[in-house]
């Protein structure tokens, strides 16, 4: 496996593993129970692409990272609750952006086809917390 895009892959499930620990976080700490649902949600697609991007690097024969990244603790300096999710969705945003700068450069198609998936679930998923923000669904 091409050790640029193990790296790119692992980074990826590193901040997806990272984005599914804050949403666990966060989803005890919201008071409306439509956003509780939503993170819950969302929370489980972080896991679930963390999940397939490891499967991804072993099947390219690279050795998938199991660290997580640094946004949990980002994420908690954040003193107030609105400040961490608008903190969250820029981080979703970093995901599609690293997705979108890469995902021409990737010969395989199975890999180029979950990642468009990925980046569109990330999309969906932006624009709900963007929404919930909005109409101050707390």
């Amino acid at each position: 496996m091409d050790h640029e895009l193990e790296a790119i892959l692992n980074s990826l499930g590193e901040a997806e593993r990272a984005g599914g620990r804050v949403l666990h976080e966060l989803t005890g700490q919201a008071q409306s129970l439509e956003l509780r649902e939503m993170l819950k949600k969302v929370g489980h697609d972080e896991g679930y692409y963390a999940g397939e991007l490891a499967a991804h690097v072993r099947r390219l024969g690279g050795s998938p990272s199991n660290k997580t990244g640094d946004f949990v603790d980002k994420v908690r300096a954040v003193d107030n609750f609105k400040g961490k999710l608008e903190l969250l969705n820029r981080g979703q945003r970093w995901v599609v952006r690293k997705i979108n700068e890469q995902i021409n450069g990737i010969a395989d198609p199975h890999l180029q086809a979950f990642l468009r998936v990925m980046a569109e679930g990330h999309e969906i998923n932006i624009g709900a917390l963007d929404r919930a923000l909005a109409e101050g669904k707390l």
